[in-house]
């Protein structure tokens, strides 16, 4: 006797072949019936007898395809008797009704099977750079809306040829319903041309032609699935200077994109951690211990003991590198404004950086940057969340407090946004600098997109207390247009509430918030904050010393500044400008003009601040060109086991970790220690504080976790560290993985705030 039933399966399940392993999986059950893409999933109808209908839901979750990811399977009507079966299986036509619930899958690096048809003479895709199939290629920046059918892609302009459209309607080939399958008769194309636009060749010859012209030391710009990236040997120093300078990228490091894992075993140290990371279909940039001596020009990632790692994950990167070994691969942009990704806008922008353009007829709908991983221990974690990860949901595994939707509008320095909706997380991609107008526009285009696909308007819309934002500005004139309430949400709450969630705690916990700025509640720069509480609210429980910052904004880019100012509060004037004139001569007219306004400059607690301090006492770096740079050459400088003294005292309520015998210390032991064992000081004795003062919160308020968020935590060494140190003082520390420590999470966390508040 057969039956029927229809099911539901939610989470990533279009774009990753779902469908015609439904089919192929019927097929061995022998089970008939449809599947078809809805808007809530995949809808299917199944008959089949008892055992054959059993067999085939518990094959469909334990086998599915690699790339797709099932949050449930639904039962939309019960098994009965099914007296007029279909006589097989179909892929029925997709269907639109109700609320867009189905999920957008990721961009997929190339598949082996894929890549061993490319090289293949005898196939007719051999080195076609756009060859693809169902577990493969781009999906979420070619999707215009779902659900995703090829009409609704940029592939949609391309029509399939007899051969491509045989197996995009053959259920046991692989590229049954594989969206933007394509072929060198009928799919895009490229060619080259020089820095004005001037077509050189195209086809295969165009991308042979680009490779050469990279070994010779050329510098090109070639798109690829997010975006365009500028290319050039690595290995060559006169090459990477020559980009830097056009580039105007003096220090910043670059990414390197290796031929293959042995390539890249050559320029780095692979932990397993970090191979499976650059072999996963996600292939993430992944900064990893240089190889010494180093074999790539140090001007790549000068004064870094890292190097950011990728393998290719298009079939065209795969052909560039085939005589290459590896090869710069940066984006292509202006310092952190949006990846360029139209050919037009490549060309108007780029012709002075590159020599030569590899241009696609395939549009990028949604640009998007590489994402970013660091590993630590048997682990990793995101500094940047973008291509193969966005837009991948979270499960939201806090109890659900509000039914309606909310968005986190994010903070400033790494933009992003997310949503809130039902029980998942919808984190936005890397999106950079606000402070740009072209960064803002880019960030409205990605809210729309975000907004359209998945049917989002929302009811509360979160942001950052700090009165001058621009996301904040941007995010009040959103709620307006749209009738949402608005909430003001702390921005070191927010990264706590962001670590808590990714964690899945829900108890009152500590949160060690260490970062550069973030706008206090009090009017002051929070950056080194103890909070005790949870997503519903939180108490400041202690803090970094306060000090004042010479210039506000103007000591950021300079930490020299805030150092003289440190010098002077431990010192005194006097002594505080000969030390300075010592090691920063250089700047000597500005140092009484710089004291004279510290006491009406703010005030802050930041650690950042403080790491870019020292680093500039030690000599390292008195002058940054991008955020964060003295405080990772003072990481990528510190060895040894020396414990640099820090106090940690009460004062009222609150605990504070005082660095002045830290700052004192740093310059007594200058000239009789090696600079790098005081920099390895400094971080291990602020790890030994930092847990001293959690432990004591620990004692006093009963709390087992402790959360650490904000970019300071992307400093290995200190973070590796701080953890020892708590777990030492029985405190279990919460780390983030796929959401950045950095600002990139504090949309997040507004969200989870927001929907607490209800």
């Amino acid at each position: 006797m057969l039956f029927q039933t229809r099911i539901l399966v939610s989470g990533i399940v279009q774009g990753v072949g779902f469908r015609p392993f439904c089919a192929r999986l019927a097929d061995s059950e022998g089970i008939r019936g449809y599947a078809l893409n809805s808007s809530r999933g995949v809808e299917m109808e199944l008959h089949g007898t008892e055992a054959g209908l059993d067999r085939f839901l518990q094959r469909l979750v334990g086998e599915s395809p690699p790339a797709s990811s099932i949050t449930s399977v639904s039962v939309m009507e019960e098994r009965r008797e099914s007296p007029h079966p279909p006589d097989g299986f179909e892929i029925a036509r997709s269907r639109r009704e109700g609320r867009q619930t189905a999920l957008i899958p990721a961009d997929l690096a190339v598949c082996g099977r894929c890549l061993s048809e490319m090289r293949d003479p005898s196939d007719r895709r051999y080195r076609y750079p756009f060859i693809n199939c169902t577990d493969c290629g781009p999906r979420y920046t070619i999707i215009s809306e779902l659900p995703y059918d090829r009409p609704n892609t940029t592939m949609s302009v391309f029509t399939m040829c007899a051969e491509c459209g045989r197996e995009y309607v053959d259920p046991l080939s692989r590229r049954f319903h594989a969206e933007p399958n394509a072929c060198p008769v009928c799919g895009p194309s490229v060619w080259l041309t020089d820095s004005a636009g001037r077509k050189l060749t195209s086809g295969d010859d165009a991308v042979r032609m680009c490779s050469r012209l990279l070994g010779q030391g050329r510098i090109g710009a070639v798109k690829g699935v997010g975006g365009f990236h500028i290319a050039c040997t690595p290995f060559r120093d006169e090459t990477v200077a020559l980009l830097r300078e056009r580039k105007r990228r003096p220090h910043k490091p670059f990414a390197v994109m290796a031929a293959s894992i042995g390539e890249a075993e050559r320029l780095v140290h692979l932990p397993y951690s970090a191979r499976r990371l650059l072999l996963s279909p996600a292939a993430p940039i992944v900064l990893c211990c240089a190889r010494m001596p180093v074999r790539v020009s140090r001007l790549v990632a000068p004064g870094q003991r890292t190097l950011g790692v990728m393998l290719p994950y298009t079939p065209l990167h795969h052909l560039l590198l085939e005589e290459q070994g590896a090869l710069v691969m940066t984006s292509a942009n202006f310092s952190d404004a949006p990846i360029v990704s139209d050919n037009a806008e490549a060309l108007a922008g780029l012709s002075r950086i590159v020599d030569f353009f590899l241009f696609s007829d395939r549009v990028i709908h949604m640009p998007i940057d590489d994402s970013v991983a660091a590993v630590i221990g048997r682990s990793y974690f995101l500094l940047r969340r973008g291509r193969g990860y966005t837009p991948l949901p979270m499960p939201a595994r806090l109890p659900r407090e509000h039914d309606g939707i909310v968005l986190g509008a994010g903070a400033e320095m790494k933009g992003s946004f997310c949503f809130l909706r039902g029980d998942s997380l919808l984190p936005g991609q890397y999106l950079g600098d606000m402070k740009q107008r072209e960064t803002l526009e880019y960030y409205s285009r990605a809210l729309e997109h975000f907004m359209r696909l998945y049917e989002l308007k929302p009811d509360v819309i979160a942001y950052d207390m700090h009165p001058q934002y621009l996301s904040s500005l941007a995010a009040k004139r959103m709620a307006a247009e749209l009738g949402a309430r608005t909430t003001a949400v702390q921005h070191h709450h927010a990264h706590f509430a962001a670590c808590l969630f990714e964690n899945g705690v829900d108890e009152r916990s500590c949160g060690v918030i260490f970062d550069g700025t973030g706008y206090g509640e009090d009017g002051d720069i929070w950056g080194g904050e103890f909070l005790v509480g949870d997503a519903s609210g939180y108490v400041r429980a202690g803090h970094f010393l306060p000090s004042r910052l010479p210039g506000g904004d103007a000591a950021v880019m300079a930490p020299w500044r805030y150092a003289l100012g440190l010098l002077h509060d431990v010192f005194g004037r006097e002594r505080a400008i000969e030390l300075a004139c010592a090691s920063w001569p250089e700047h000597s007219t500005k140092f009484g003009t710089v004291l004279d306004i510290l006491p009406a400059s703010p005030r802050t607690t930041s650690c950042g601040r403080f790491f870019d301090a020292v680093a500039a006492l030690l000599g390292l770096r008195s002058v940054i060109t991008y955020d964060g740079q003295a405080a990772m050459e003072l990481e990528a400088t510190a060895t040894g086991s020396l414990l640099a003294p820090f106090g940690v005292m009460r004062e009222g309520d609150s605990w504070l970790i005082d660095w002045r015998p830290a700052v004192r210390w740093v310059v007594e032991s200058m000239g009789s220690r090696p600079i790098a064992e005081i920099a390895g000081g400094i971080h291990d004795g602020l790890a030994l504080a930092t847990a001293e003062i959690c432990g004591r919160i620990g004692e006093e308020t009963g709390v087992r976790f402790a959360a650490l968020s904000g970019g300071v935590w992307q400093n290995r060494r200190l973070l590796a560290a701080t953890c020892r140190c708590l777990v030492a003082n029985g405190i279990q520390p919460l780390l983030h993985r796929l959401l950045p420590p950095n600002d990139e999470c504090v949309s997040a966390g507004q969200a989870v705030i927001a929907a607490r508040r209800g």
